[in-house]
C-alpha cells in the first residue's frame, strides 16, 4: 500500500516535472508514493493510511474554459481531511504554489501556515538559510532562476528557515516548518520547473524536509 501521496500539475506546472523532481527525494526515505493529478480525489479516503501528503499545484481550475475566470477547486471536506490528517500525526509538504488561490479562512490556511501573494517573472535570485534546523542541515545559500514567490506567513506559529532576495532587494519567506497538532508541516517555495527541483540545494531541502516530517531526523 502506498504510504505517501503527491498531488501535482496545473495550468502552469507539469505534473511530470513535480513527480520526477520531488518523487525521488520522498522515495529515498523509504516512502512508497502515489502520484496523482486528480485534485478532486484528495479526501479523507485518499489520506487514510498515508504518512505524508505533498502538493505542488495551485488552487485553480477552469471548468468554463481557460478564457473564463478560475474557480477554487478545494472544497470544505478536503480542507477538513487535510487538517485532520496533519493534526492526527500526518506529515504535510506544501511546495512552491501550494498556497496560491486556495481557501484562506479555514482548515487549509491553518495547516499551511501562510498564504501566497504573488510573484514576478522567472528570474535569478538568492535563497538564504536563516535558521539552523534539520531541514537546512548541509544547505548553503544558493542562487536559483525560478519564480520568486512572495507569501504572508504566521511568524508567531512557524519557524522561518529560508528567505529569498531578488536583485531588486525584495525579500520573501522561502521556507518554514512547524508542528501542527501531532503532525508536522514544512513549506518550500522553489519548484517552478524540473530544473529548479533538481538543483542540488533544493534536492537536499526536499530530502531533509521529508525526513524531518517523518521524524527520522
Amino acid at each position: 500500500m502506498k504510504d505517501a501521496i503527491l498531488l501535482a500539475g496545473d495550468r502552469y506546472h507539469r505534473a511530470e516535472d513535480a513527480f520526477a523532481g520531488v518523487g525521488p527525494a520522498l522515495e529515498a526515505t523509504g516512502l512508497q508514493v502515489e502520484y496523482t493529478a486528480d485534485f478532486a480525489g484528495l479526501n479523507h479516503q485518499a489520506l487514510q493510511g498515508k504518512r505524508l501528503a505533498a502538493i505542488l499545484r495551485d488552487g485553480m481550475q477552469w471548468p468554463q474554459g481557460d478564457s473564463q475566470p478560475h474557480e477554487v477547486w478545494m472544497q470544505p471536506h478536503q480542507e477538513e481531511a487535510i487538517e485532520a490528517f496533519v493534526a492526527g500525526g500526518g506529515a504535510f509538504l506544501p511546495l512552491h504554489n501550494a498556497g496560491w488561490a486556495y481557501p484562506w479562512k479555514n482548515g487549509y490556511r491553518r495547516v499551511m501556515g501562510g498564504y501566497y501573494q504573488g510573484h514576478p517573472p522567472v528570474q535569478a535570485f538568492d535563497v538564504q538559510v536563516v535558521a539552523a534546523h534539520p531541514i537546512t542541515a548541509g544547505v548553503e545559500d544558493y542562487e536559483i532562476t525560478d519564480e520568486q514567490h512572495f507569501l504572508w506567513f504566521d511568524h508567531d506559529r512557524v519557524q522561518l528557515l529560508l528567505k529569498s532576495q531578488g536583485r531588486n532587494g525584495m525579500e520573501s519567506a522561502a521556507g518554514w516548518a512547524y508542528e501542527y497538532g501531532r503532525g508536522r508541516v514544512a513549506y518550500l517555495a522553489n519548484g517552478h520547473t524540473l530544473e529548479v527541483l533538481q538543483h542540488p540545494m533544493v534536492q537536499r531541502l526536499l530530502h531533509n524536509a521529508a525526513r524531518w516530517l517523518l521524524r527520522m531526523e
